[in-house]
């Protein structure tokens, strides 16, 4: 498959999974042994369970495509979150402020289906944006030997 047929597949996906919430899209866009390298669990479970968080957090949220990259066998996208706070999101309340993130994407493609997917979200913005303090994750923390 040619990486500019990836590009269509990826950009797809994105509509019709993220913007316009079609859980059920991940059979018809996803490899069977499909891997998330962003969500916990690793697999379309955790990218399901990120989507239905990011969905009730900001129901009205659309991704819109800045840049993109196609080589080979890897899609990688710049995009513009755009949305309203109408939701609980990581322990803060509804604020009905408008939010506006820049979020990057990678896939890998196998087939015409999306075999792996990374992400990189600019948190701090949005809880800036709707208000949220910002707390050191576990994840994040250096354990002391």
């Amino acid at each position: 498959m040619s990486h500019v047929n990836n590009m269509v597949v990826v950009r797809n996906f994105i509509k019709n999974f993220w913007n316009e919430g079609d859980f059920a899209c991940t059979d018809e866009f996803l490899a069977a042994d499909y891997v998330d390298h962003a969500y916990v669990p690793n697999d379309r479970n955790g990218l399901i369970q990120m989507a239905r968080i990011l969905h009730s957090a900001f129901p009205d949220q659309v991704s819109f495509e800045e840049s993109s990259v196609a080589q080979g066998d890897r899609v990688v996208v710049r995009l513009r979150m755009r949305g309203t706070h109408q939701g609980s999101f990581r322990g803060t309340e509804a604020t009905h402020n408008p939010i506006d993130v820049k979020l990057y994407r990678e896939f890998r493609l196998t087939d015409g289906k999306i075999s792996e997917h990374w992400a990189l979200f600019d948190t701090a913005t949005l809880f800036r944006q709707i208000g949220a303090e910002l707390h050191e994750q576990p994840a994040c923390q250096l354990k002391k030997h």
